[in-house]
């Protein structure tokens, strides 16, 4: 099993895809709905698109999850990547986050 160190950079194209779909977001009527008793409120609702859209810093973020070191590997025959961080202190101990699966 090969493990191939990496740099993480999602392709351009897929932010730029999430931009546009931020952008085409198409909100409900918001009735009556200030103290979220309906579920989100509709104007915090269209803050948080607009944050995601045109504040948030994507660069900063890959940069900061660039300060650890990526790795990717196949195990049967799904790619896996993964970060390893070795511990810190006299007795680190390991530990595995995983988002899911695959």
């Amino acid at each position: 099993m090969a493990v191939e160190q990496i740099r993480f950079q999602p392709p351009e194209a897929r932010l730029a895809d999430l931009r546009e779909r931020l952008a085409r977001t198409r909100f409900a009527e918001d009735f009556a709905n200030d103290d979220w008793s309906y579920g989100v409120n509709g104007a915090y609702l269209r803050e948080l698109v607009s944050y995601w859209r045109d504040g948030y810093d994507w660069d900063a973020q890959l940069s900061a999850i660039n300060g650890f070191r990526h790795f990717q590997t196949e195990i049967d025959d799904v790619p896996i990547h993964f970060i390893r961080e070795p511990g810190r202190g006299p007795k680190p101990m390991p530990i595995i986050l995983s988002h899911g699966w695959p």
